[in-house]
């Protein structure tokens, strides 16, 4: 069942305060609240971003020797999708071990998200999104408190931790789409 506390609004004047800071690693329903707030607002900033970008300046790099947006939006899926398969592990088993494969270095040169085409490699982000929305979004405040290992690491990340970890990650992207995507 959907616990209220989770879904508390964040007013869009506090969530743009949110986006020029950090947000906290300590595990609060205010702080799961955000959490769940910037995850969801991710695909929808990203959406407007694009909506008035030509497709050939989406294949292009943001500057010399950086990634094109398409390249940007693989690699934040190569992350989420890591963090994801953190979360789905610790919610169904006891502290379990999870592989330490690189994001980008592993994952992504195995599933070359990076190969598709915007408008496909954002679909597949909104579905991935949706579903880890809907996981999250039934979690009790001790759910978000379960830990996986990394193989070769002595520390253990919770629930919150990883789900936080994605939406830092996806907030430093935007705001670096946005700042060069949007300037003139």
């Amino acid at each position: 069942m959907c616990k209220a506390w989770i879904f508390a609004a964040i007013p869009k004047s506090d969530y743009n305060s949110i986006m020029s800071k950090s947000i906290s690693t300590d595990q609060t329903a205010e702080n799961i609240a955000t959490v769940i707030e910037v995850l969801t607002e991710s695909p929808v900033r990203l959406e407007a971003l694009v909506k008035s970008t030509p497709a050939e300046k989406l294949r292009q790099p943001l500057g010399k020797g950086e990634r094109t947006p398409t390249e940007v939006l693989a690699h934040m899926l190569n992350g989420e999708a890591r963090s994801s398969e953190m979360i789905y592990q610790a919610l169904l088993a006891k502290e379990p071990f999870f592989a330490d494969f690189h994001p980008d270095r592993d994952w992504g040169k195995l599933t070359r998200f990076d190969l598709l085409d915007f408008p496909e490699l954002f679909a597949y982000f909104k579905i991935r999104r949706k579903v880890l929305l809907r996981v999250l979004s039934g979690l009790k405040e001790k759910d978000w408190a379960r830990v996986v290992r990394e193989e070769g690491k002595q520390r253990k990340e919770s629930v919150y931790w990883r789900a936080r970890t994605i939406a830092m990650h996806e907030l430093d992207h935007l705001e670096d789409l946005e700042k060069k995507l949007l300037k003139k």
